[in-house]
């Protein structure tokens, strides 16, 4: 060995164990429940960077993770996350999880909105369920939204509320729906978990998204545009003329905010439709367009020029071998076409036209 050898220093011990293989962790962590806790464990400042690049279904799928941990001991935590335990080593415990930490955590990197967003949809200890958030809807906009569905769809829904709220959407109900109800509370069918959850999504997107992104607004206009927008055709417009005549001021924020079948000409984007015809079955394209033809004409030309005319002459054939449809039946399907509108605005597909207020027309030719 060389005098200069000799005088080096012993290599830092930390060195001696780096290859060690690390303890196992506690069985049962799912691979995004380790990189929550990784995520966790680097604090705000350090995962920053690495969240800005992680996309909203990811985040949420952290988040969901993270909600559904309980304490998590110290020794399972440097196993899953060995690589940091610079970030770690001056925590004197674990990591506490839960729902309200997850949204603290989310809400440092996406603000309280996004958090909310990505958070409202957990179904994990402390968080609310779609069914809980109901109670706190008004309850003539929640009857309102309720009459355009199936009378079983209906039943389903009142059996997850409590009976006060239950009494008082039944008796906002037309009497012939809230007759169907009845019945078919009297005797519940099985509700398959798979459909429970679809109808949850639905009503989620459908009714509760809009009403948070109106109250969000704070225009008196949007919220009474979003509540209009699941009333039947009738009662609407007997709303805007009320609006319109005692408060003329929000009409034009009243109709920016509505969104029904036959503003879909003026709303949507020619390129959007034939995406939008094939989120819903043929016998619902067929029903709303049958009676579109009354209702809605310039609708039907509109969505017909945007589609394949082989398909259309089809629809054509198809419509005048149909049975008659009530208007009922006629009115849910074009609903139908709108919540398959909304969904994929929702999930970014396409955006909506704009549409121009009487104000901004009188603006634009002053």
């Amino acid at each position: 060995m060389t005098s200069e050898a000799a005088k080096l220093p012993p290599p830092p011990a930390r060195l001696a164990i780096e290859h060690k293989p690390p303890a196992p962790a506690r069985a049962g962590f799912t691979a995004p429940q380790k990189a929550a806790l990784i995520i966790a464990a680097l604090g705000p400042e350090a995962a920053g960077p690495i969240i800005e690049r992680i996309g909203d279904k990811h985040l949420k799928a952290f988040a969901e993770a993270y909600a559904r941990l309980q304490n998590v001991a110290r020794k399972d935590l440097s196993s899953v996350v060995l690589e940091f335990l610079t970030n770690v080593s001056g925590k004197e415990d674990g990591l506490k999880g839960g729902f309200a930490e997850a949204r603290s955590l989310v809400s440092h990197f996406k603000g309280e909105d996004s958090a909310a967003k990505l958070l409202d949809a957990i179904d994990a200890p402390g968080g609310r369920t779609v069914w809980q958030k109901l109670a706190a809807v008004e309850d003539q906009t929640l009857a309102d939204y309720l009459a355009a569905k199936s009378p079983q769809t209906i039943a389903v829904v009142m059996a997850r509320m409590d009976l006060d709220k239950a009494s008082n959407i039944l008796a906002l109900l037309p009497d012939d729906v809230a007759q169907h109800v009845i019945t078919r509370l009297t005797k519940p069918a099985p509700v398959r978990p798979e459909a429970l959850r679809a109808l949850a999504a639905a009503i989620e997107s459908e009714l509760l998204a809009p009403l948070r992104k109106a109250a969000k607004s704070g225009g008196p206009g949007e919220k009474i545009g979003a509540m209009l927008n699941n009333m039947s055709e009738e009662k609407r417009e007997s709303f805007l003329q009320f609006i319109a005549s005692k408060a003329p001021d929000l009409i034009d924020d009243v109709k920016s905010a509505i969104l029904t079948f036959k503003d879909i000409p003026a709303r949507l984007p020619a390129k959007a439709v034939t995406q939008v015809t094939r989120e819903v079955d043929v016998q619902t394209v067929l029903k709303a367009a049958k009676y579109g033809r009354k209702n809605a004409p310039e609708t039907v030309e509109f969505l017909f020029a945007n589609i394949s005319q082989r398909l259309v002459q089809q629809y054509e054939e198809q419509m005048k071998e149909m049975k008659p449809v009530t208007v009922a039946d006629a009115e849910a399907a074009q609903g139908q076409i709108m919540i398959a509108i909304r969904k994929l605005v929702a999930e970014g597909a396409f955006e909506l036209n704009k549409i121009e207020t009487e104000e901004q027309t009188e603006e634009e030719f002053i």
